[in-house]
């Protein structure tokens, strides 16, 4: 008896049946089989964490929701993706795979290396659609990278398909999957699902976006005034093209107070696709720094371990430091500006290589997408050579963002009795005040693991060193050619005379979110 043909669509990192081109595309050419895959193997990786499988497991509800209203159950198989796809193969006539395109880690590279060579050799079509304009090999043309990004984004988002024809029953996972452990007792993570992430989207473009520029940097206020999107995004729940129209609609009839705001929400969804084109060109950038040299950088740090574990339990002795990374421990967010100030600190007072923290922060994100990871992780710890150097000041950050010391006293209760004449660096307060207020540095809040000016200027010189090296000017021209935004910014600051370029200077024109440090 004949096998049964079918077109397998394989969800990874879109979890949804809108505006998605491979089960559009398949349901078109024949019966279609939708099947997600855990991959014991990829939730073992340093960088997953059980958080991020929980808001994947919501959205996977959904999914199978969705499609058996269409009329085809989720399949889901639990394996490696080769021994689930010849499985398949012996029950059903695979006539093509179809799937979006996936910028991953290395070992889903790795993973996609050898399904390729498989469905090769067993004549079966692979398609890859891409879901974000993103150009795949080393040669991907930068020069023409926005135009292509905006015509990718004004396409008209795709229907469902209309009807599934009944294939197989739905097929649930395993009640005991092989997870890894919670990463703290009791975690405070943002659901998933395609309906909360309509219901978020729909939110913000309403309601919230008005605040939206002023709260983003704020560690209290950008949990309620941002648009907590970026898990829906980084999972697929939500895709970024029906996000941006859907913003663009907003902004057509929104007030004239919310315009800004939308343009600059609109403006960091393409950064998106910006930082993961990084990833698709160069993958390696997961384990080798940007710039060669750096990559040596800061393996002189023998206190870098000892740091690095009192960074992740929030106990650096810098209350704003500490009080971040408590609250990511716990809910898998906090702002970009408090992402950014920690991995800065992490790499340039505590002088860690970022290639230690990296995986343990991934781990932290509900809203990991390895693609903006490692790009911005870089990029904050001035590994790319075409990034000015961001060394945020920690005490200026928290009297910035927190300035009544709320959200430090919230996530270290043991400084609650501090005043904010104190709270933002409390090793300063003589004997006397900290008796008064029973906050004892080196006893009941730790003192900080270095002088952070000190420690500050040494990375400064140390980094400003080796860039002066006529090599790695070079090396960072090479660096621009491949990866550099070619976006002119508008500085809204007073115009200073031009500094002087030398010839092989790199244009300055990178991503800014922020401003000053």
């Amino acid at each position: 008896m004949a096998k049964p043909q079918i077109q397998l669509v394989w969800f990874k990192r879109d979890l949804r049946t809108h505006d998605h081109a491979p089960l559009l595309l398949a349901a078109e050419r024949g019966v279609v089989l939708p099947l997600y895959i855990f991959e014991p193997e990829l939730w073992q990786q340093p960088d997953a964490s059980l958080r991020q499988w929980r808001f994947v497991a919501d959205c996977l509800y959904e999914l199978n929701l969705d499609l058996t209203r269409l009329g085809q159950p989720l399949v889901c198989k639990m394996g490696d993706a080769l021994s689930v796809l010849q499985a398949l193969q012996h029950t059903y006539d695979i006539q093509a795979v179809w799937s979006h395109q996936e910028s991953g880690n290395l070992w889903s590279f790795g993973r996609d290396l050898s399904v390729k060579a498989w469905l090769k050799q067993n004549h079966i079509a692979w398609h890859e659609i891409p879901q974000h304009p993103i150009q795949r090999g080393a040669n991907a043309y930068r020069n023409a990278w926005q135009s292509q990004a905006e015509a990718f984004f004004n396409q008209a988002c795709l229907p469902e398909p209309s009807f599934l024809p009944f294939c197989q029953p739905f097929e649930a996972l395993p009640a005991n999957l092989p997870l890894p452990p919670p990463l703290v007792a009791h975690e405070q993570i943002q659901p998933g699902g395609r309906s909360r992430g309509l219901q978020q989207l729909q939110r913000f473009l309403t309601q919230r976006v008005g605040q939206y520029l002023y709260d983003i940097a704020h560690p209290i206020k950008a949990r309620q005034n941002s648009s907590r999107l970026s898990p829906h995004l980084a999972w697929g729940s939500l895709s970024m093209r029906e996000v941006i129209q859907a913003a663009r609609q907003r902004q057509s009839v929104a007030p004239d107070v919310h315009q800004r705001s939308l343009t600059a929400f609109i403006s960091r969804c393409f950064w998106q696709s910006h930082f993961m084109q990084k990833l698709e060109t160069e993958p390696e950038m997961e384990s080798q720094c940007l710039h060669p040299a750096t990559e040596t950088l800061r393996f002189d740090n023998v206190h870098a371990l000892d740091y690095l574990n009192a960074w992740l339990s929030g106990q650096t002795g810098v209350p704003i430091v500490d009080a971040c990374i408590r609250c990511l421990n716990v809910t898998g967010w906090i702002p970009f500006r408090m992402r950014a100030m920690l991995v800065s600190f992490a790499t340039y007072q505590l002088w860690i290589d970022w290639r230690l923290l990296a995986p343990h922060l991934a781990q932290r994100f509900t809203d990991y997408e390895p693609g903006i990871h490692y790009s911005q992780i870089q990029m904050q710890s001035g590994t790319t050579g075409i990034n000015a150097m961001r060394v945020y000041s920690p005490v200026k950050q928290s009297q910035d963002h927190d300035p009544e010391g709320k959200f430090i006293q919230f996530w270290c209760p043991e400084l609650q009795a501090l005043p904010k004449d104190w709270i933002h660096a409390p090793w300063e307060m003589p004997e006397m005040i900290q008796t008064q207020f029973g906050v004892m540095i080196g006893q009941t809040y730790p003192k900080p693991l270095v002088d952070l000016a000190d420690s500050a200027k040494q990375a400064k010189a140390k980094l400003s060193a080796a860039r002066k090296d006529p090599q790695a000017k070079e090396q960072a021209k090479q660096v621009f050619e491949k990866h550099g935004s070619r976006l002119k910014r508008n500085r809204r600051t007073s115009v200073k005379s031009p500094a002087k370029k030398t010839r092989n200077s790199v244009p300055d024109n990178q991503l800014s979110l922020f401003g000053d440090a």
